[in-house]
């Protein structure tokens, strides 16, 4: 249920809403809202590891005003239920992508910069050189026209945000 107050419309639980021409405590209105908030964050947040910034915009679209969702998101950070570092390593972990395409792909979930750019210092695109050779020779090998299986294979490695000089040499190694 929402109220309307000179300050802002708020959501509050049903079970607490106010009596209609009955008289409303911001404050009040205020915790519940949190309290609120932190329940759906946590309903959320047990599907799947999310970034700060996805978590904002979660918060944001169920109609909670700009302070609750950025108190919702420290809340969740300082107790460990949203790590951007933490999201970083494991988004990282699961793709095949570049360095290009990582940071494209992080920033869209809303991680802030610095977490990018930390866990994208410790790796390099040639670290899974071998696999990434393994995956295009998989692919694209099986063509019988070997120029039409080159150029797929640059599109696949291009769009996944890999570096011209990794993707000459993967397509050297696996085609």
């Amino acid at each position: 249920m929402s109220v309307t107050l000179p300050a802002g419309v708020f959501i509050v639980p049903a079970s607490s809403s106010p009596e209609k021409g009955s008289s409303v405590d911001p404050e009040v209105l205020s915790g519940q809202q949190k309290s609120c908030a932190r329940n759906d964050v946590q309903l959320f947040l047990a599907h799947s590891e999310r970034s700060s910034g996805q978590l904002r915009k979660k918060v944001l679209s169920l109609g909670y005003s700009d302070a609750v969702a950025d108190s919702t998101v420290s809340w969740a950070e300082q107790y460990g239920f949203v790590d951007d570092n933490r999201f970083c390593t494991m988004f990282i972990a699961s793709r095949t992508m570049g360095l290009a395409g990582f940071r494209m792909e992080l920033s869209k979930r809303g991680v802030p910069k610095a977490a990018v750019e930390t866990a994208l210092a410790s790796i390099s695109e040639t670290d899974g050189m071998q696999d990434l050779i393994r995956q295009v020779s998989k692919k694209y090998g099986h063509l019988e026209n070997r120029e039409t299986a080159r150029r797929r294979a640059l599109a696949w490695l291009s769009r996944r945000g890999f570096s011209g000089e990794t993707i000459h040499r993967v397509l050297e190694g696996a085609l």
